[in-house]
This record gives structure tokens, sequence and C-alpha cells, in this order.
């Protein structure tokens, strides 16, 4: 009798974590995985049970990991933009052009087609 694998999909929903977080721990080299044809993943149900605990922590942990790493990056978009209060009113003038150029342009067109039809 032949031994049913697992595809990617069918072992995500068995482990309740995402693909994406199975592929990771495939290349990690956490999970063993098969390759069928070269590409697709298939995954014994024998060996997914025998380091269940392992794969468990290595989801916490890239989870801890992660949430670290948003408050890291969230620290330093709040202390860049607090240096970037005190920018001159230039900074601040030329910045907001930079950022608006395509609504002050699209303004101004519509302008002169409105003074356009309305003078003729």
């Amino acid at each position: 009798m032949s031994e049913k694998l697992l595809t990617l999909q069918e072992l995500s929903d068995y482990l309740k974590i995402s693909e994406e977080k199975v592929n990771e721990l495939v290349r990690d080299g956490v999970i063993s995985a098969y390759k069928i044809g070269g590409e697709i993943l298939r995954f014994r149900i024998e060996q997914i049970d025998a380091i269940r605990a392992e794969i468990d922590e290595r989801v916490q942990e890239s989870d801890r990991i992660k949430v670290s790493d948003t408050r890291k990056n969230v620290k330093e978009r709040m202390s860049s933009i607090r240096k970037g209060a005190s920018s001159t009113f230039l900074d601040r003038v030329a910045d907001f052009f930079y950022f608006n150029d395509f609504y002050l342009i699209s303004a101004l067109i519509i302008a002169a087609l409105l003074f356009y039809i309305f003078k003729g």
C-alpha cells in the first residue's frame, strides 16, 4: 500500500501556519521535503509528527523576532520623524512641492482649461 504524502497546502492546514512559513521552515532545514518533478513539494506526516515540537518552537521564535523587528522599525521611524521636525521652513516647502507636484500640475491644467472654456 502506497503512503500518502501531504501537499504544501495540506501541511500548512495541518500545522495551522501559512504556506510561506512552511517554505521558510523547509529552506531552514527544519522540515524535510520531497520534490516531485523538481518543483512540487511533498511531506511525510510521520516525519512532521516526529519534529512537531521543534516546528512549533521555530514558528514562535520567528514570530517573536518579527514583532521585535517591527517595534525596532517603528522606533527608528519615529526618531527620524522627530529629527525631521527640526528641518527648516524651506525644507518643508520643498518636500510639499516634491510630494504634491502631480496634484499641483493637475490643478493648474484644470484651471487653464476652465479659463479657456469660459472665456471663449
